[in-house]
């Protein structure tokens, strides 16, 4: 390594360290931060949101210009509740997370051990959003076959597409599993229903792998979906665990099958 680049290292490590430090001790920065980064994993540049703003944010005091959304240490002077309340309601992200607080950015819709409930859940999403598209995604890491030898997370990820800005496509996301384990049958269990729930619904179901260390952050709560989306390597097949052709499967996608079928029974009966 050269003298020059690593001194382009040491620089680089001590502007990162600094970031952090600069959001530890300026939470309002932080959450100014996080409201852009949010936007742009969307989708969405910094100097488009102000054309998304409802006239109830833009009258609302603080006003914001669209200098403001260029850079967090001016964002943060005009934040304001209404401001993060919209920014949270229209990116489908926790609004605590933008508030700086530590926890995760997405909305958990986690029915594990209850997986029958994931219909109603769904059916209510198809009323309030009749005209987008929609589709569950079944992801886990690069490389980890869906058998008994499989290992790492799980993650499902229920996704809405409809029109934005100038006719782009923009999308909204749930995460509709907490931690979920490929090596815990249980969860392939769960996952399986979920997928047999969403089919019969007639929501789009597809299966995609990821780098293990980003599908990890995803699954802890330290990288937004749609920025771990760019990182997709793989395709499969979920609908095989639940719909498999006659004369296929191994005895182990037999078992999950079985097991699937008997959650979402048993879900079915329980009415609390």
């Amino acid at each position: 390594m050269s003298v020059v680049e690593e001194a382009t290292g040491v620089i680089g490590l001590l502007g990162r360290s600094w970031g952090w430090l600069e959001d530890r001790l300026d939470p309002a920065r932080l959450s100014a931060k996080r409201l852009i980064v949010a936007f742009e994993a969307h989708g969405i540049a910094r100097q488009q949101i102000i054309r998304l703003l409802p006239s109830h944010v833009l009258q609302s005091k603080p006003e914001v210009t669209m200098a403001d959304f260029s850079l967090p240490r001016k964002l943060k002077l005009r934040l304001s509740p209404p401001l993060l309340d919209w920014a949270a309601d229209y990116l489908n992200v926790r609004r605590a997370w933008l508030d700086g607080v530590d926890e995760p950015p997405h909305i958990v819709i986690d029915r594990y051990k209850r997986p029958a409930k994931y219909s109603g859940w769904l059916q209510s999403r198809q009323a309030q959003a009749p005209a987008v598209d929609r589709w569950l995604s079944v992801w886990k890491a690069k490389g980890e076959p869906m058998s008994s030898e499989g290992s790492g997370p799980l993650c499902l990820v229920y996704q809405e597409t409809s029109n934005g800005l100038d006719g782009r496509e923009w999308s909204r996301y749930w995460l509709l599993s907490d931690e979920w384990s490929l090596h815990h049958s249980p969860c392939v269990e769960n996952m399986a229903a979920a997928v047999s729930v969403a089919l019969s619904l007639g929501i789009l179901v597809t299966g995609h792998d990821l780098p293990l260390d980003k599908l990890g952050r995803v699954t802890r709560g330290k990288m937004l979906i749609p920025l771990a989306e760019h990182h997709r390597c793989g395709r499969w097949y979920p609908e095989d665990l639940v719909a498999p052709a006659p004369g296929t499967g191994s005895e182990w996608q037999r078992a999950i099958l079985n097991s699937a079928q008997a959650w979402s029974a048993e879900a079915a009966r329980d009415t609390t």
